[in-house]
C-alpha cells in the first residue's frame, strides 16, 4: 500500500535585510556614476542656452543703436545713428528713458508708424503662421511700449549704458553716468554736442538686468533702475559714426 504524502504550501522567500542593503548600495553607486557622467553635460547645456540668450540680447541692442526707425526717430535724429547712440548712452539711467529689451507676438505685414509690426492678439495660437516672435528694443518713454508688453513673450530686460574711456593700456567705465567725454583725455562733456565728439567711434559698456515683472504699471509707477546693482551680464560695445 502506497503511503500518501500531504503537499505543504510552498513559502515564498523574500529578500533579507542584508540583501536589501547590498542592492541599495549597488543602486547608489550606479546613480552616482550616472550623475558624474551626465551632470557636467547638463551644466554645459544650461550654460550654452544662457550664452545664446546673452548673445541675442547683445545683437538686438547693437542693431537698434545702429539703425534709425521711420517716423519720430527719423525726424529727431535725421538718419544719424551715432547721435542716437550717444543720446541713449547719456539718458539710459534716467527714469523715463530706461532701455527695455524683450520679445513680443507680432503680426507679419501689419506695420505701425515707426516701421515695427503690430502686436498680435493672445488668442492667435500658431507661431509662424498667425504670428511671429519679434525681438524689440524700446525706451520706456516710447508710446508703443505698453502695447508690446501686453503680448510680451518671456522675460523683459533693461540695460544701463556707460561710456568707456582709456586708462593706461586698457579701458574703464567713465566715473559719471550721463556723460560723453574724449576717451583719451576725459574733460569736456560732449553729451549735448555729439557732432563735436573727437573720435570716430564711441565705446561703452552695456549692463543687462532682468526685470522681476513684465507689468507696464510696475515700470511706470514702482520701477527704479538705481536699485538694480547686480547685472546678469555685461558686454563692451562700440558704435561708429
Amino acid at each position: 500500500m502506497k503511503k500518501q504524502f500531504s503537499k505543504k504550501p510552498r513559502i515564498k522567500r523574500g529578500f533579507t535585510l542584508a540583501e536589501s542593503v547590498i542592492a541599495l548600495g549597488i543602486l547608489t553607486v550606479l546613480i552616482t556614476g550616472f550623475l558624474a557622467v551626465f551632470g557636467p553635460a547638463a551644466k554645459t547645456i544650461k550654460k550654452t542656452l544662457s550664452t545664446d540668450e546673452a548673445s541675442r540680447l547683445q545683437a538686438t541692442l547693437e542693431w537698434e543703436l545702429s539703425h534709425i526707425r521711420v517716423g519720430r526717430e527719423k525726424q529727431k535724429y535725421q538718419d544719424n545713428a551715432f547721435r542716437k547712440t550717444i543720446e541713449w548712452i547719456v539718458q539710459s539711467e534716467e527714469p523715463d528713458q530706461t532701455i527695455l529689451i524683450y520679445k513680443y507676438r507680432a503680426l507679419p505685414g501689419e506695420i505701425r508708424t515707426d516701421g515695427t509690426m503690430e502686436p498680435a492678439e493672445r488668442e492667435l495660437g500658431l507661431a509662424g503662421e498667425d504670428f511671429i516672435i519679434q525681438p524689440m528694443v524700446r525706451r520706456l518713454s516710447d508710446p508703443l511700449v505698453e502695447e508690446d508688453l501686453q503680448v510680451v513673450e518671456g522675460r523683459v530686460f533693461f540695460v544701463k549704458l556707460r561710456q568707456l574711456v582709456f586708462e593706461g593700456e586698457g579701458l574703464r567705465v567713465t566715473d559719471e553716468p550721463g556723460t560723453i567725454v574724449d576717451p583719451n583725455d576725459p574733460g569736456k562733456d560732449y553729451a549735448t554736442t555729439p557732432e563735436a565728439y573727437p573720435e570716430a567711434i564711441v565705446a561703452f559698456e552695456a549692463e543687462y538686468y532682468n526685470l522681476p515683472t513684465t507689468s507696464y504699471q510696475f515700470l511706470t509707477n514702482a520701477f527704479d533702475s538705481s536699485k538694480f546693482t547686480r547685472p546678469i551680464f555685461s558686454r563692451n560695445l562700440a558704435v561708429a559714426r
